[in-house]
C-alpha cells in the first residue's frame, strides 16, 4: 500500500469495488482501517475516508486474509534501483512467495496481476516459476498471471486513474485479463493486449521517452539562451506543431536518419554550442548513435557471408531521388568495401537525371552508380540476401525472396509477413 496501491485502491473503491489493502507495514494498515490517508496526494483523503464509511475498504498485514473472496490480486510493491542500475526485485518476489503459501491449502483462484514497474521478463522468469513452486499451482491451468503497468503522475493520480492515456494487460495466455479489463468498461481509453515482455517494457519506453524529451528541452533551450533568445517563445511554436513534433512520427523503430536536413543541421547546433561553451551530451550522443545503426546493419549483414547482396531503395526515403547523407548508401558503401556485388532497386533514382550536390555526394561514394542499379525486382532473385529499406514492394514479393532461400533483412516493416518465417528477419522484430 504504498503510492501506486493506495491510489490504485482508493479509485477502485469510488468505482464501488471491495478493497482489501495489504502492506507489511503495520503503520500504514493502522491509518487505512480508520479511514486515514498515508500518503499526500490529491483528493485520495477524502476518498479513503467515504470507502471507510461505506465498508468497502478494509486494510490487513495479513495476505490470506487478503486473499479470501478476492477475484483478483493487484501487486503494486517498489522495484528500486541498485548502485549498478540493476532492477531490486526482492519485494515483488516476497510477495509472489506470500501469496503462493497463502493458496497452496485454499481454494482461492484469484487472478494474479502485477502492477510493479519491472524488466521484460520478470513475470515470466521470476513471478510465474515462484507462484507456482509456491502454490503446487500450474499458471495457464490453474491460475493465471497479468501484467498490468500504470500511469499515474504523483499531483495528478487520480485523474490519470480516471481518464489513461491507454490501459494495457500482458496476458501469457490470450483471455486471461478478461476480469481485470471488465473494471475498466466504462473508461475512455484505448486497450492494448500484449505478450508480457511486451506490456513490461511499455512502461519503460514511456518513461525513458518521458525523460529524454526534458532532457532535449533543456539542452536545446541552453544553447537558445547562449545566443540570447526566449526559449519560451521557440518552445510554444515548437509544441504547437502537432502534426510532426508532438506526434507519432518518427517514433516508430526502423533505421537510421539521413538526409540533406538532419544530420547537417544537427552538426550545426553541436557547434552553435560548442562556440558557446554550452555542456550537451545527449545531442552529442545521437549522431554516434546514428552511426552505430549503421554499423550495426553492416555488421548483420555480414555475418551471413553473402557473395550478392540486394537492395530496394537507395535514397534517403522512398518517393525521392535525393541521397545526400542517405544511410543506405553509406551501407552500401561499407558492403562494397568487404567485396560484396550489390544489386540496387530504386525506381526514383535515374542517374541521368542527377543534378548538383545529390549527384557529387553519390558519385563520390559510389562511383559506378549506373552498375549498381537494377530496374526489375526480378534481377534481385539473383542474390542471397535482400534487404528492404523503402516500403515499395508487398508482402508477395518477400514470401517468393524467402522461398527461393533469399535471406530477407527488413527495415520498412512490410505487412502481412509472418516475422518468424524462416529466412526473415526484421531490423527491430
Amino acid at each position: 500500500m504504498g503510492y501506486v496501491g493506495v491510489v490504485s485502491a482508493v479509485c477502485l473503491v469510488r468505482d464501488g469495488h471491495e478493497v482489501v489493502g495489504v502492506d507489511n507495514v503495520a503503520a500504514k494498515v493502522d491509518d487505512l482501517a480508520q479511514g486515514r490517508c498515508p500518503i499526500q496526494e490529491p483528493d485520495v483523503a477524502d476518498i479513503i475516508a467515504q470507502g471507510h464509511k461505506t465498508g468497502l475498504l478494509k486494510a490487513t498485514t495479513n495476505p490470506a486474509e487478503a486473499l479470501t473472496d478476492s477475484d483478483m490480486a493487484w501487486i503494486c510493491v517498489g522495484t528500486p534501483s541498485e548502485a549498478d542500475g540493476t532492477v531490486n526485485l526482492s519485494s515483488v518476489q516476497a510477495v509472489i512467495r506470500q501469496i503462493g503459501r497463502s493458496l497452496r491449502n485454499s481454494n482461492e483462484r484469484p487472478l494474479i496481476v502485477l502492477r510493479s514497474t519491472a524488466p521484460p521478463g520478470t513475470t515470466t522468469n521470476h513471478v510465474i516459476p515462484i507462484l507456482q513452486n509456491e502454490s503446487g499451482l500450474k499458471v495457464g491451468i490453474d491460475i493465471h498471471v497479468v501484467y498490468h503497468p500504470e500511469f499515474l503522475r504523483e499531483g495528478t493520480a487520480v485523474d490519470d486513474f480516471y481518464n489513461p492515456p491507454k490501459i494495457v494487460v500482458g496476458e501469457a495466455q490470450p483471455g486471461t485479463a478478461e476480469p481485470l479489463l471488465s473494471i475498466y468498461e466504462k473508461y475512455n481509453a484505448p486497450v492494448f493486449r500484449l505478450a508480457l515482455g511486451e506490456a513490461e517494457m511499455v512502461k519503460y519506453y514511456d518513461n525513458v521517452f518521458h525523460a529524454l524529451k526534458i532532457t532535449f528541452a533543456n539542452e536545446v533551450a541552453a544553447i537558445a539562451k547562449s545566443a540570447g533568445l526566449d526559449t519560451r517563445k521557440i518552445a510554444e511554436v515548437f509544441c504547437a506543431d502537432t502534426k510532426l513534433n508532438i506526434s507519432d512520427k518518427y517514433l516508430r523503430p526502423g533505421f537510421a536518419f539521413g538526409g540533406s536536413c538532419l544530420s547537417k543541421d544537427l552538426r550545426a547546433v553541436l557547434r552553435l554550442a560548442s562556440l558557446k561553451s554550452v555542456p550537451i551530451p545527449m545531442l552529442q550522443g545521437v549522431l554516434q548513435s546514428n552511426d552505430a545503426q549503421i554499423s550495426n546493419l553492416v555488421s548483420r549483414i555480414l555475418k551471413y557471408q553473402p557473395q550478392t547482396v540486394g537492395m530496394i531503395g537507395l535514397a534517403f526515403k522512398s518517393g525521392t531521388d535525393d541521397m545526400r547523407e542517405s544511410p543506405y548508401v553509406k551501407v552500401a558503401k561499407a558492403l562494397i568495401g568487404e567485396g560484396i556485388k550489390l544489386r540496387i532497386y530504386d525506381p526514383a533514382i535515374q542517374p541521368d537525371r542527377l543534378i548538383g550536390s545529390n549527384k557529387e555526394q553519390v558519385q563520390k561514394a559510389l562511383r559506378h552508380l549506373e552498375e549498381l542499379l537494377v530496374y526489375s525486382l526480378r534481377e534481385l532473385e539473383a542474390t542471397d540476401l535482400i534487404i528492404i529499406n523503402h516500403r515499395i514492394i508487398d508482402s508477395e514479393h518477400v514470401s517468393g525472396w524467402l522461398k527461393a532461400g533469399i535471406r530477407v533483412l527488413d527495415l520498412a516493416n512490410i505487412k502481412g509477413i509472418d516475422r518468424h518465417t524462416k529466412g526473415y528477419e526484421g531490423i527491430y522484430w
